[in-house]
């Protein structure tokens, strides 16, 4: 069984859910056109943290990864990448 990661910043404020784009009304990359319903999770943990650390550097805030369980449609991308409706925190793995 896959354990899932989604790394952010501690300015989100998440609490239970990671919700897309599409539901927040709130677009953390720039460069994200298309995709606007989906979450994006890893089996990395080192990517998780990767991405952390850029997202407090750009918003603020600490760099913080959440353990995530997939809900609804999800799938695998690429490598260790994975798209998701949305995920279910389980536990903060790593902050600051």
């Amino acid at each position: 069984m896959n354990v899932f990661y989604h790394g952010t910043s501690s300015i989100f404020n998440i609490r239970k859910f990671i919700l897309p784009p599409v539901d927040t009304n709130n677009l953390r990359e720039d460069w994200r056109k298309k995709n606007l319903d989906v979450v994006y999770i890893t089996t990395s943990l080192l990517s998780a943290m990767r991405y952390a650390r850029k997202a407090s550097e750009k918003y603020g805030g600490d760099p913080i990864v959440y353990e995530v369980k997939p809900l609804g449609f999800w799938a695998h991308r690429i490598d260790a990448e994975y798209i998701a409706e949305k995920a279910l925190v389980l536990s903060v793995v790593k902050q600051k």
